[in-house]
């Protein structure tokens, strides 16, 4: 019996959370429309990017050029934080295999507006350094930007052939999960790029 009532608990509080869910996806719909209408991507553009070895190690440089989505932007205005990611891999390239990831690395930068001081802050979240800036143009080109990042602790191998590859996306899966369902779905959300990728010079 006591199992029974249980149940019937569980399968109502399931039951309400989903009303909630659906409660708050109609409600941020009605504040934000734009949101789940508008297609128009964003897009992570490689400006700049090299590497060079100092004291045997490699370390990067990379500058992106980042254009915010418009169901990104619309949440941006609104107050919402967004976290931008700049992936980093070095490649060792083999003949007769399969290329191997050596090196794995993200870069997250977290994007906030507050409408108050009509101010952007770039927060660095590996280093935890943060920027304030007056336009949008100049937080996202902050947000962008890599430099003297350490490739390697170690030497690479002698003898052998590595590409570094970069790319840009938007965490999808820190944004709130009422947004996050919507950012699934809604090609207004769209911000990841391809892979850019180049030999590296030793």
């Amino acid at each position: 019996m006591f199992a029974q009532d249980q149940l019937s608990i569980d399968r109502c509080a399931c039951a309400l959370c989903l009303r909630l869910l659906l409660a708050a996806l109609v409600l941020l719909v009605s504040i934000w429309p734009d949101i789940s209408h508008a297609d128009d991507p964003g897009e992570f553009l490689v400006e700049d990017a090299h590497a060079w070895s100092e004291a045997g190690l490699q370390r990067l440089d990379a500058q992106f050029t980042i254009r915010l989505s418009s169901g990104a932007q619309e949440a941006l205005e609104n107050g919402l934080p967004l976290v931008l990611e700049l992936q980093v891999q070095l490649v060792k390239t083999h003949k007769w295999f399969w290329d191997t990831v050596d090196v794995d690395l993200t870069q997250r930068r977290q994007l906030q507006y507050h409408a108050l001081s009509r101010s952007y802050l770039v927060k660095n979240l590996n280093a935890g350094t943060q920027g304030n800036y007056r336009g949008l143009e100049d937080a996202l080109r902050a947000a962008g930007t890599i430099q003297n990042l350490p490739l390697t602790n170690v030497p690479l191998q002698a003898g052998r052939r590595y590409l570094v590859r970069i790319r840009g996306s938007l965490d999808i899966e820190s944004l709130p999960t009422p947004v996050r369902l919507l950012a699934y779905i809604s090609s207004a959300w769209d911000m990841q790029s391809e892979w850019y990728a180049w030999p590296l010079a030793r």
